[in-house]
């Protein structure tokens, strides 16, 4: 059992106890979920059920439901935590940070995702300590694909934290998390696992160290650290699933096919529930890495396809971010191409932020904004072009695909998500030039990839599939054997 487990285990802490002291329960609230270990909708059940006005609990419980949902079920939730806080403010209840938060996650989970990181930054200004606020600056900046805010959030208030608190840890794996956004892998890899030495039950550090190896392309290190620590983070139940889709990547590079099926059936999605936009995201990178590596997974197109269907027809009331709706298109366009159901689901707030009417309704004097929209409706023209590749794409019209992937692909970033997920847009630009007989283009991206991930095995097998194309029988050879030694040949023929 975690540390945070028996903090909110009924043997430890009464349900006197617990109301005697929302206060106190919303600290230990809060630490469980930046570390990831605890969902507040749990730690916070039994306090908000003898105080429901506790605005606070309330915020804490829809932001964690929105931004870290298991279930789509949760992702709704979010939406009756807002309103429910919303009310008790318009009743009286509330502090000014309190209506902040509120005015915050109204924004956020009405998809105003700009206006959410704004009004996050301006609670920092009033409280640099505000872990809630930081945790979330942090977060929505990832949805918008800001990675040098998702350091710099961070960076502009660690001066104020001292080292004794006991949200420090948290503090430095935000930051290490921000350091490999920005590439910065060796400081990333340092500063995360100086923060498990400080508090060896959090996710968001162990997160961070995954993705330093992703990222590097150092697979087998990252395997091996999964293995070592499965009975630790198996216990990050806010984000076990997606550390799960970590793994997955790892068993993909070695062809372990077999396995990846059985983590997803046991680990990501959930018997008879219909699994969150965000986990969603997960389980589409993997079925895009899967089919881009050779492997057929038929029976996960349609279990994609059956369940996005579910969640968009909430989209009105809990708005897709841009990166869950593209994947959702991404899946759409493959059983059916001409299907455009995901195609205008993002609000047309998303990316913009009335300042002057967000300092009015805070009212806050200053209200700095760190992160802007880019110029002339930038990042719509970017996601329809983006759609409009996917969808060439599944009608077999490589050649477009890779003209539109090319147009704007150094600027897919303001579409959301992180390094390791913006992968698979490389991915699918190798793959429409090698299907589209772009040999030379496909070659030379995959020099690219190659030298930013040189022990890649699916890379090396792809790098020999484009030479033999190109009767490079020497070359053939060449990156055949370094597929096979940096892991295909672990998983023997099932990884051809």
């Amino acid at each position: 059992m975690s540390f945070f487990d028996s903090l909110f285990s009924s043997n430890e802490r009464t349900e006197q106890e617990e109301a005697a002291s929302p206060s106190n329960g919303f600290q230990l609230a809060l630490l469980g979920y930046v570390a990831k270990t605890m969902p507040p909708k749990d730690s916070l059940g039994r306090i908000l059920k003898k105080d429901p006005h506790f605005i606070m609990g309330h915020i804490l419980v829809g932001v964690s439901n929105y931004l870290y949902p298991r279930l789509h079920s949760d992702s709704l939730d979010a939406r009756r935590h807002v309103d429910l806080a919303k009310k008790l403010v318009s009743s009286g209840h509330a502090s000014k940070l309190d209506k902040m938060h509120v005015h915050a996650l109204d924004a956020l989970v009405h998809g105003r995702f700009r206006e959410a990181s704004v009004a996050y930054e301006s609670i920092l200004r009033e409280d640099t300590t505000d872990l809630l606020a930081l945790q979330c600056t942090v977060d929505v900046y990832t949805i918008l694909g800001d990675k040098r805010n998702m350091l710099e959030a961070v960076s502009r208030v660690l001066p104020q934290w001292p080292s004794s608190h006991p949200g420090y840890s948290h503090i430095l794996s935000l930051q290490a998390f921000g350091l490999q956004e920005m590439g910065d892998f060796g400081a990333a890899s340092s500063l995360a696992q100086r923060a498990m030495s400080m508090n060896d039950h959090d996710a968001v550090a162990f997160h961070a160290l995954l993705h330093t190896f992703e990222c590097q392309g150092n697979h087998s290190d990252g395997a091996s650290v999964v293995m070592r620590n499965e009975d630790s983070w198996s216990k990050y139940r806010l984000v076990h699933a997606h550390l799960t889709v970590h793994w997955i990547y790892f068993l993909i590079e070695t062809g372990r096919f077999d396995r990846v099926e059985t983590l997803l059936r046991n680990d990501v999605f959930v018997a008879g529930e219909v699994i969150s936009a965000q986990t969603l995201v997960d389980a589409t990178q993997v079925y895009w890495r899967l089919r881009l590596a050779g492997y057929d997974a038929p029976h996960l197109l349609d279990l994609l396809d059956e369940q996005w269907q579910f969640v968009i027809k909430d989209a009105t009331d809990i708005p897709l971010t841009p990166l869950a709706a593209l994947h959702a298109h991404s899946i759409f366009t493959l059983q059916r191409p001409d299907d455009e159901s995901a195609k205008d689901l993002i609000p047309q707030e998303a990316f913009t932020c009335d300042v002057e009417a967000l300092r009015t309704s805070l009212e806050t004097p200053v209200v700095l904004t760190f992160s802007h929209a880019l110029p002339g409706n930038g990042e719509r023209n970017i996601l329809s072009k983006l759609t409009e590749a996917l969808t060439a794409y599944a009608k077999g019209d490589y050649n477009q695909a890779v003209d539109k992937l090319l147009a704007v692909r150094g600027f897919l970033h303001v579409l959301g998500g992180t390094r390791v997920e913006a992968e698979l847009w490389e991915l699918l630009l190798i793959d429409a030039a090698k299907r589209g007989s772009q040999l030379d283009i496909a070659k030379l991206l995959l020099n690219e990839r190659i030298n930013v991930k040189p022990q890649s095995a699916q890379y090396w097998k792809t790098y020999g599939d484009v030479l033999e194309a190109q009767d490079d029988q020497d070359g053939v050879d060449g990156a055949r054997r370094m597929s096979y030694v940096l892991g295909l040949g672990q998983a023997g023929t099932g990884a051809s």
